[in-house]
């Protein structure tokens, strides 16, 4: 045990070591002269994409054989691989599912166990890298048959009572962040009222690297293969129906893709607007898968209880036992920058398992695709900084018509020759009407005071008509 202990522990240091050295090296990259990355992990990926990584599994009780059994007839170690430099882990989830024609939330529940399975594999890779541990384990016995002349001895002198009391605790802890793992395999099953997901997913220095060149611009491709498709031409041959969770692919030209799928029921007894909700849902998880494959915060804790009680009494034993477990593990990520991240195929097709129509959504990203979209985002930020240096140019043009026309206001010249020329109008007007008023007091003085006068009158005048 001592032995494999050790041989386990010498496994980390390398994984770690070999990630630290990939990492010194990387910090002394050029984008000018792109670095060509190869390890067991970028192997295996070239293997499974070979292999038609997405038929189901045939002739085998399940999904998680299937897998295993795939996995073995590659001849991959599981676990840390110390000559290839990589980690393989098979992992698997499932859920009660009597029949998945008539079941709902057949595909929701595929998801999340899919997500499952991706959280048990990565648990798997950084308790390997380092594990904290807090363990108990404890026994007590007591009774017999006393033999001594003792208040015991009364108490137990009609019966022999013994007892055995145990428990057993251990708390395993891990965190780190973990980039580039992967799947390379995945398979489903419905069998005996059990639907199972299984994955096997891979980690290296490698794979590492090519997510962290996404993420940072570094510059960094893979070796070209011989006879390699291209993404369409590889997502063509395969049977999407079958394909998710987090996955590669290295296309003919060495560019290696990291991808998301998803899938969503839309089977024609759903309404609109649940089919668009589907649609909709497994377009973000695609998403969400395709982000976890480049980067994830890990956290993994579990707890196990075990405790037995037996009591013998008169030589007859009954024994009591009960155990308890409390696994939580977690992957998340916040503000993850991504560019050219592009839907590569958002189709309805058939899955078998469950006698409908599904929605399949696959996104991708390729270092290329990042660096293309970083020159895009400084394309457009450049016009929009030159837009602003406009808008400010119109800003001052604003301020300074609002300035001239303010100065026109307040302009004390123009002030004060109109108030000169209206107060000499006033004051003119003033003074011509004081001697006005002076004529009319004489001319008021001279007139008479009114005066009846009896008598008729008339005006004189005569009509000029001939004919009266």
């Amino acid at each position: 045990m001592k032995e494999l202990m050790v041989k386990m522990a010498l496994a980390a240091t390398v994984a770690v070591g070999a990630g630290m050295a990939f990492a010194q090296e990387a910090a002394q990259e050029t984008a000018a002269q792109p670095e060509v990355v190869n390890d067991g992990g970028v192997e295996a990926v070239r293997e499974a994409q070979a292999a038609a990584p997405a038929e189901p599994p045939k002739k085998i009780s399940n999904a998680k054989d299937e897998v295993a059994a795939w996995v073995k007839g590659k001849k991959w170690r599981p676990g840390w691989d110390a000559k290839k430099k990589r980690f393989v882990c098979v992992e698997m989830a499932q859920f009660d599912c009597d029949d998945p024609a008539k079941a709902q939330n057949v595909m929701v529940q595929r998801d999340m166990a899919v997500k499952r399975a991706v959280l048990q594999a990565k648990m798997e890779i950084i308790e390997s890298v380092k594990t904290v541990i807090d363990a108990t384990d404890y026994m007590e016995m007591s009774g017999g048959n006393p033999s001594v002349a003792t208040e015991e001895a009364k108490t137990f002198a009609a019966k022999r009572v013994q007892e055995l009391r145990q428990y057993s605790t251990a708390k395993f802890m891990a965190e780190m962040p973990l980039f580039g793992a992967t799947c390379v395999r995945q398979s489903e099953s419905w069998n005996k009222g059990k639907y199972q997901v299984a994955i096997a997913l891979v980690w290296s220095p490698a794979l590492e690297r090519s997510a962290r060149a996404i993420i940072t611009g570094n510059k960094v491709v893979c070796k070209p293969k011989e006879n390699g498709k291209s993404v369409e031409e590889w997502l063509e041959a395969v049977n999407p129906a079958f394909m998710s969770g987090p996955i590669q692919f290295v296309d003919a030209d060495g560019v290696r893709w990291f991808l998301g799928i998803s899938a969503g029921a839309v089977d024609e007894d759903l309404d609109a607007l649940t089919m668009k909700t589907n649609r909709r849902i497994a377009d973000l998880s695609a998403k969400q898968m395709l982000a976890f494959s480049l980067w994830g915060d890990v956290k993994a804790a579990e707890t196990m209880k075990q405790e037995l009680a037996t009591r013998t009494v008169d030589g007859k034993s009954t024994t009591e036992v009960a155990q308890w477990l409390e696994s939580k593990v977690s992957q998340s990520i916040k503000g993850l920058p991504l560019r050219g991240m592009a839907q590569l195929l958002s189709e309805e097709v058939d899955h078998p398992v469950t006698g409908g129509r599904i929605y399949v959504s696959i996104y991708g990203i390729n270092q290329n695709a990042a660096e293309d979209m970083l020159k895009v985002e400084a394309v457009n930020f450049a016009t929009r900084a030159e837009l602003e240096r406009a808008k400010t140019v119109e800003r001052g043009r604003a301020a300074a018509n609002a300035a001239h026309v303010e100065n026109a206001k307040n302009d004390p010249n123009d002030f004060n020759k109109g108030y000169n020329a209206q107060s000499g109008a006033i004051q003119n007007e003033v003074q011509s009407r004081k001697g006005k008023q002076q004529v009319q007091q004489k001319e008021a003085a001279q007139k008479r005071d009114k005066q009846s006068q009896a008598g008729v009158f008339n005006s004189g005048a005569e009509a000029d008509d001939d004919d009266l």
